[in-house]
């Protein structure tokens, strides 16, 4: 059970997903809950320039997938 300094929350995830999650984190020799958070940890270690690049490259997806929603319609 997690203490007042642990809040908790429910997590939907794919099912693939969450079986690579099951995975890394036996690898890792970690929970799944450990391993989850040293994964989200990481994303905010990133260095400013990574951050950049992964937000530019990710509205770029969304304006593809924007503009191939509009030409189907």
């Amino acid at each position: 059970m997690p203490s007042p300094e642990q809040p908790s929350f429910h997590l939907r995830l794919p099912a693939a997903l969450m079986e690579r999650i099951k995975i890394a984190a036996v690898e890792n020799r970690r929970s799944i809950n450990a391993e989850i958070a040293a994964r989200l940890e990481r994303t905010f270690d990133l260095p400013e320039s990574d951050r950049e690049e992964a937000l530019r490259l990710l509205r770029e997806v969304s304006r593809v997938l924007t503009d191939g929603t509009k030409q189907r319609t």
